[in-house]
């Protein structure tokens, strides 16, 4: 079966952000990650495991404590708006780096999935409202309403999640390594500010996308990766490439540009920009990393 939409963040503000969907200026949530507990690289559990469900963050500067209210439950539908079709099997009300919950999958469950909803706040505590899609933080900050599907693994099937943070990246054709880095020092590529539009590329190996079959098409497909891209500062303008799924090629390299501050936007000691990049296999398989360069 081909499942699509894991992962749902729903708007909590009716206003349309002016600044690129793409340009990272709070905290917020860019998705959600599940994890076979016995096997960390399965997306989907059999039924009688136990997974761990962890949201994808990013922050403008130093990473927050978040906090959060999370719950599962069987699904009444694999797709779309969120809904349970059976009693909470986890809930969670905590606070820490990384929002997560840890979800067992009963063994008799007669859900296609189970799902996940909840809200999770930069600062303050989530306070849920009177449905499923709408909560607000405490200290009157902007909660994120989350919900992802974790999809339960019949027949023999299965799906594992695609290898982000081992894929190799460029930076203007140069190798672009991971850095934990918090500020501007020599470890960091540098890129001029003002300057034109830079290349960032990516290539995924075969292995990332798995072949799955559909009802009543028994003729095996690929799957299509989807990355999304995020930085602090500049602009990307891509914020979604693919992987097409007719693409037959072993190793398949994507590319995106991203536009670097103006001048005036950058202090006199250089700004420090982090992307974020999430690949998404559409049928529940996530991976994140991320990439740190300096303008100058």
């Amino acid at each position: 079966m081909y499942r699509f939409i894991p992962f749902l963040l729903l708007a909590t503000s009716a206003c349309a952000e002016l600044d690129p969907p793409t340009l990272i200026k709070r905290d917020r949530v860019l998705g959600a990650k599940v994890t076979v507990d016995v096997e960390p690289t399965r997306a989907w559990p059999l039924l009688g495991e136990s997974v761990t469900v962890t949201w994808v963050t990013a922050s403008p500067g130093a990473a927050p404590t978040f906090s959060w209210i999370l719950a599962a439950c069987p699904a009444a539908t694999s797709t779309g708006l969120p809904a349970c079709a059976g009693p909470l099997v986890a809930t969670s009300q905590a606070a820490g780096p990384v929002p997560f919950l840890s979800v067992p999958i009963p063994a008799d469950v007669a859900a296609e999935a189970m799902v996940v909803t909840g809200a999770i706040c930069a600062s303050g505590t989530p306070v849920l409202g009177d449905s499923t899609t709408m909560a607000s933080c405490d200290d009157g900050s902007r909660a994120d309403v989350v919900s992802q599907h974790i999809f339960i693994a019949r027949d023999g099937e299965e799906n594992h999640h695609p290898d982000l943070a081992g894929a190799p990246f460029t930076l203007a054709g140069a190798d672009w390594g991971g850095s934990a880095a918090p500020g501007c020092d020599d470890a960091l590529p540098v890129v001029q500010a003002g300057s034109e539009r830079t290349l960032i590329g990516v290539t995924f190996g075969g292995s990332d996308r798995e072949a799955f079959a559909v009802d009543h098409d028994p003729a095996p497909r690929r799957e299509e990766l989807q990355l999304a891209s995020f930085a602090t500062a500049g602009e990307v303008i891509q914020q979604h490439t693919y992987v097409d799924a007719d693409d037959a090629r072993e190793s398949t390299p994507v590319a995106l540009e991203w536009e670097p501050p103006a001048a005036d936007e950058v202090p006199a000691g250089g700004l420090p920009v982090t992307f974020y990049f999430v690949v998404r296999d559409l049928r529940g398989g996530v991976d994140a990393t991320t990439r740190a360069l300096c303008v100058r």
